[in-house]
């Protein structure tokens, strides 16, 4: 990437606070010029938790490149009071709303060197997860209320005066006003505790090392600490008073991973400690891994062994690995810019699976990632897609950069390359990137270049055609004698998008193996490729290139007669890929339920996860009637065999993946309407002597088959419920709920106060997968108040994932509407709601008749 600078104007370069400008091919990037750089930031905040309001003010210590006598600061919402330079007051100018800046000036030019800026400030605490905000929840003995920052990608600027840039890293020292019987957490370790009066006391953290300010982080509440200390760091769980024991988990697997990633980077984790703390409610993103200081929603972090499921147990571990691969990659070495966020989140997205099968292999969470893979390619096959190093210009278009491209498809590129040039060699790779780049700040080719320099393979060339390029490759296989051959193309949802499109290609690492037996074989493809081996072949043999591939037709007969004895990887692949093309028109739909009916009983839990996801996902686009009866009962019959081996209820000793199975397969039997499984459900509810996992089950299916009388009393029961996690069970249940009209009533309930804190995005999105339409028309309104607390890009985010789900023609043209109200640089995510809504028509007309005629053709 190339970095930018500002020009000089003449010895005394006077500058305002106009956007400085780094050339991109698509126009200027926002960006703070380059004349003044922040080296340290001394920074005192003074909360009102009551009145939603705090106080600082900031010693910025600054190099002054060039003598100027003005100064810009990113600064959204923020209130200045004063603010001076070596003591010398400074003149405060109108903020630049739009920007989320301040400009400072000073009388006479200010000489290049080291100076003190000083700022006076004040600001609100928010109810949006995101910037400096309050969290509220119901505690033993009363109401509670916790205050938190969560800066990324430019939230910061909410709290702080300050260059709110990734590259701009400087070191930074806290210190803030707290109640005494409340504790204080941010980035590193309390280094004084002084008493004031009024109940207050002054904590002061020690100096952090050089780093970006969206890593920054604070927190005060109840809180309560659990520690160990693991390679001489102390690690920590920080929880709300009373959660201790729901930390144990956590804190356990966190001393595992701290160990692997030493070792693994190559570089030890360079801060004394390193707390996670628990969120009491959802805060936007998930989780936020500031350095030292990890913040997670409430269930990426607590377990409790009463409660808490196996799916919970894999979800939590795979969270920490994520947020703590973040601790090198993103916190010691940091993307330049935003356009190469993809190095943060997509090698985050690999390494949580990476860690898991290597810490756990019992979990196979290798196999379950394919999901990942599979939501990249989705989100990279219809027209709202986009490079997955693109063109970043605004702070808007930052928040939307962490999208499925970005975490899902970098992790897929990611996963390939580790496979073609090998786990050690990649490692090896890896290492050299961490220590040429510490401290500092990088872009893609810094790293690929290093793995390229340990494999002796053309490992740039790869990465360029997979992040440079949009769109998947479609992988098209012939069947000769005694030879198969492989061409490319491009996949996409709707094949009338790409119909004008130029052709494309990609350098592909791909293995192909012959059905008749012998090993697979991998070549690099790019153009025809042929491969002398006895058709029928499996292509993207083990499912590690990133691409769609698509059979001659009548290979499925062969590719189903051999399913049963295939790998569970080439099972669920071949699985992804049927259901995509059949979806999309390139073979018939029914070539996935071929495939599913092929899968036998015994197959890897894993995989009839991924069935029971399509069954499902066929089953929302048929409309009400006869046609969704005979596919329910075409679907009940294939799912008893099954059943028949699991059984209804959790079983002691038994593999964790098979108790998430029969989870999921219990939930889609009670959604298909067997009775007897939501008789068992009414059974087991309210029984704490069941195992977990079945009473989640049973809440989960109970509350998608309410009556109006049901959901008020499970409403009534999480209303009551002064747990926040075992609250937000209760309202993730409550979303699933079947009837139209207790639909529309829990829009309503989303956006009330009554949820765990930050929970309303994702009870509507939940809320939005069987009721898309319901859900528009209550939660529109909302979304276009300016009152709800939820920010502008969550905001589209979630205008667009509701929308997604519809098949109305005039929902078309809400979205269109709706667009015109975001600003110009946002508005490509609209055009994948718009591709979702015509390719769900598309389904809806062609591929679900399909379906129906291959279940009518089965019976006869």
């Amino acid at each position: 990437m190339q970095r930018f600078s500002c020009l000089a104007l003449g010895l005394f370069a006077i500058l305002s606070a106009a956007v400085a400008v780094q050339a991109t091919e698509n126009g200027p990037r926002e960006v703070l010029p380059d004349t003044v750089v922040p080296l340290h930031y001394d920074l005192q905040i003074s909360p009102d938790a009551a009145a939603l309001r705090f106080r600082g003010k900031v010693a910025i210590t600054v190099m002054v490149k060039v003598p100027v006598q003005d100064i810009t600061v990113n600064a959204d919402g923020l209130i200045f009071a004063d603010a001076s330079l070596d003591q010398t007051q400074l003149a405060l100018t109108p903020p630049d709303v739009k920007l989320g800046r301040e400009t400072l000036h000073a009388s006479t030019p200010v000489t290049a060197g080291q100076h003190v800026l000083t700022i006076d400030y004040s600001g609100p605490v928010t109810r949006n997860t995101l910037g400096f905000f309050a969290m509220d929840y119901q505690g033993p003995d009363g109401p509670r209320r916790t205050l938190a920052t969560n800066f990324e990608p430019t939230g910061a600027r909410k709290f702080l005066p300050c260059w709110d840039e990734p590259a701009r890293k400087a070191t930074f020292t806290i210190s803030v006003d707290e109640p005494r019987d409340q504790m204080a957490v941010s980035n590193m370790p309390v280094d004084q505790v002084a008493p004031l009066s009024n109940g207050l006391q002054r904590v002061r953290f020690r100096q952090s090392p050089k780093m970006s300010t969206y890593l920054l982080f604070l927190s005060l509440g109840d809180y309560e600490r659990v520690k160990q200390t693991v390679d001489g760091v102390e690690v920590g769980a920080v929880v709300k008073r009373g959660d201790t024991g729901k930390a144990a988990y956590a804190l356990d697997q966190a001393g595992k991973i701290l160990h692997y990633y030493n070792s693994y980077f190559g570089v030890r984790f360079p801060l004394p400690k390193l707390d996670l703390i628990a969120a009491p409610g959802e805060i936007s993103g998930g989780s936020m891994e500031n350095w030292g200081a990890i913040f997670y929603s409430q269930q990426h972090l607590l377990f409790d062994p009463k409660t808490s499921t196996e799916s919970d147990r894999q979800l939590v571990f795979e969270v920490i690995a994520h947020e703590m691969s973040h601790q090198w990659f993103g916190d010691l070495v940091t993307m330049a810019w935003w356009d190469n966020l993809w190095l943060n989140e997509g090698f985050a997205r690999w390494m949580q699976t990476y860690a898991a099968d290597d810490l756990h292999p019992e979990w196979k969470t290798g196999l379950r990632a394919l999901s990942i893979f599979e939501g990249g390619k989705q989100a990279d096959s219809i027209p709202s897609t986009h490079p997955v190093v693109q063109s970043i210009l605004t702070a808007d278009q930052a928040a939307q950069a962490f999208d499925q491209i970005t975490y899902d498809k970098g992790a897929a590129v990611i996963t390939m390359i580790n496979a073609y040039v090998g786990r050690d060699v990649f490692e090896k790779g890896v290492q050299a990137y961490m220590r040429a780049h510490a401290y500092g700040n990088t872009v893609d080719s810094d790293l690929w270049g290093e793995i390229q320099k340990a494999a002796g393979k053309p490992i740039l060339q790869i990465e360029h055609d997979l992040t440079r390029q949009e769109g998947v490759p479609l992988i098209r296989g012939a069947f000769g004698k005694g030879a198969v051959v492989l061409s490319e193309g491009r996949f996409a949802a709707d094949p009338t998008t790409i119909a004008n499109a130029a052709s494309q290609n990609w350098l592909l690492p791909i293995s192909v193996q012959s059905l008749a037996g012998g090993p697979a074989v991998t070549s690099l493809l790019k153009g025809p490729v042929h491969f002398s081996m006895a058709p029928p072949a499996l292509i993207n043999a083990g499912q590690k290139t990133y691409g769609r591939v698509l059979y001659p037709a009548g290979a499925v007969t062969a590719l189903s007669s051999a399913f049963p004895e295939l790998g569970a990887t080439d099972q669920y692949g071949l699985l992804n890929d049927a259901a995509a093309l059949g979806f999309a028109g390139y073979q018939p739909a029914g070539d996935m339920l071929t495939m599913m009916a092929s899968l036998p009983a015994s197959a890897d839990p894993i995989v009839w996860q991924r069935a029971l996801t399509l069954l499902a996902e066929i089953d929302s686009h048929y409309s009400e009637g006869a046609d969704k009866s005979a596919f329910r009962a075409f679907a009940l019959k294939l799912l008893h065999p099954l059943s028949a081996r699991l059984g209804r209820s959790a079983k002691a000793g038994e593999d964790g993946n098979i108790q998430t199975l029969r989870v999921a397969l219990n939930r889609l039997e009670g959604r298909f309407g067997d009775l007897g499984v939501i008789a068992w459900a009414r059974g087991n509810v309210n029984d704490v002597a069941v195992n977990p996992a079945d009473r989640r089950a049973a809440l989960d299916i109970v509350a998608a088959n309410a009556n109006a009388a049901a959901f008020d009393a499970l409403l009534e029961k999480a209303r009551a419920e002064r747990d926040p996690l075992d609250k937000q069970h209760i309202f993730e249940a409550l979303a699933e709920v079947q009837d139209p009209a207790l639909a529309k009533r829990m829009v309503e309930v989303a956006f009330g106060s009554e949820p765990p804190a930050g929970m309303t995005p994702s009870l509507l999105e939940s809320l939005s997968e069987n009721h898309p339409d319901v859900t528009w028309d209550g939660a529109i309104a909302h979304l276009k108040d300016p009152k709800t607390p939820i920010e502008n890009t969550l905001r589209w985010e979630l205008v667009v994932g509701i929308a997604s789900g519809s098949t109305l023609p005039a929902r078309i043209s809400a979205i269109q509407d709706y667009e015109m109200t975001v600003p110009e640089p946002a508005r490509r995510p609209f055009l994948g709601a718009i591709a979702a809504i015509k390719q769900n028509q598309h389904i809806r007309e062609k591929a679900v008749p399909e379906i129906t005629a291959w279940i009518a053709a089965r019976k006869t």
